[in-house]
């Protein structure tokens, strides 16, 4: 099984300590070099970890493929495997987009800085609602994108 990562971190330290807002979706575009089986998004917790989240998947045209359940924050400073419900087999090489969304604003997430890829963020979503289609980012917006990877 491949993991993807836009970047190692190697500290805990990398990327901004962000706050997330309960009705954005942050999205981050991957790049998925090969057919492969994802099962779901490693996120890289910020300073913070007492909201819930959910993670998706989707794909070039931005239709999501992949969605997690509501999912307890665990790990300051450290990855967070957070499972799809079920698992998804990706076509590469091609373009996808991770989605995380908040179910509180107390949370910290770590985000990047700095890019070369489509970091985003869709507005007036709602958490228990879930994940809609995007509108797959083209430039790259500041401390948006989850330092994150598929697994």
């Amino acid at each position: 099984r491949a993991v993807f990562r836009r970047f190692p971190q190697v500290a805990a330290a990398d990327g901004t300590n962000a706050t997330p807002v309960n009705t954005e979706v942050y999205i981050g575009e991957v790049l998925v070099t090969h057919n492969c089986l994802i099962t779901g998004v490693a996120v890289f917790n910020g300073s913070d970890v007492t909201d819930n989240l959910k993670v998706g998947l989707a794909n070039s045209s931005g239709a999501v493929v992949a969605t997690s359940i509501s999912t307890a924050g665990s790990g300051a400073d450290a990855y967070q495997l957070v499972p799809f419900v079920s698992s998804y087999q990706a076509i590469g090489p091609a373009t996808y987009y991770i989605l995380t969304i908040y179910a509180g604003n107390t949370s910290r997430y770590n985000a990047f800085a700095v890019g070369k890829f489509g970091a985003a963020k869709q507005t007036s979503q709602v958490f228990a609602t879930g994940f809609t289609t995007i509108t797959p980012p083209t430039t790259f917006t500041t401390n948006l994108a989850n330092l994150a990877g598929l697994y």
